[in-house]
């Protein structure tokens, strides 16, 4: 009975999670480990001379964020497209937003389910790809965020946040962003239960004191 329990818990810690979203006809996803949060797409405050793929900024949580329209980063076409989500990622002690289509399930497969990437699988460049998961008749590719934020945009998009907070004379951020709104139910309880999880191992175990024997 033992054994079959450690087989078990061997296999359980295999298994991975993946968000899954739409950016155009492309299926992608993220370990969920990289996503801290995901928001329903509101107004979004423009920012002068930036890049093409930056939307702009947003409020979520008393927090400002870059956002990014994934679809203008990887040249898709843009036009006449109303995002639904906001995938909100920390990278380097800064939160970034990933505007996508929509964000459908989250997945848990095997890790060994994660294929290599082929360069002719997708339009998507293969410096931001870390992987392919092929279902039956789909195939859903894993980015890597860190490459898809470069350590150059991640600075200049830093900054850009960095400057908002200390100017007084800036355009004011729209309204909160709305969470947990138009999410499906299974990516919100596998955050919550990652967000749980992180914060138990956070608490420090309380000391308790010996008693000496008399």
């Amino acid at each position: 009975m033992a054994e079959k329990r450690a087989t078990s818990v061997v296999e359980e810690a295999k298994l991975v999670q993946l968000i899954v979203f739409h950016v155009g006809d492309e299926e992608l996803c993220v370990p969920i480990e990289a996503v801290q949060e995901i928001v329903r797409t509101g107004p979004i405050t423009p920012i002068p001379d930036s890049p093409e793929f930056v939307q702009g900024l947003i409020n979520v949580r008393g927090e400002i964020v870059a956002t990014i329209n994934l679809r203008a980063r990887f040249f898709f076409p843009t036009e006449n497209v109303e995002p639904k989500h906001i995938v909100i990622t920390r990278q380097e002690d800064s939160l970034f937003g990933i505007l996508v289509d929509e964000v459908t399930e989250v997945l848990r497969i095997p890790q060994t389910d994660i294929k290599a990437p082929h360069k002719l699988m997708t339009t998507i460049h293969e410096d931001y790809v870390s992987g392919v998961v092929p279902i039956e008749k789909r195939l859903i590719i894993v980015l890597d965020l860190a490459r898809v934020l470069s350590t150059e945009e991640l600075g200049r998009l830093s900054e850009i946040t960095r400057k908002h907070r200390e100017r007084e004379d800036v355009e004011p951020l729209a309204s909160e962003a709305k969470t947990q709104e138009d999410i499906p139910s299974d990516v919100v309880g596998a955050l919550a239960q990652k967000a749980s999880v992180k914060q138990s191992k956070s608490k420090k175990p309380l000391m308790r004191e010996g008693r000496s024997n008399k």
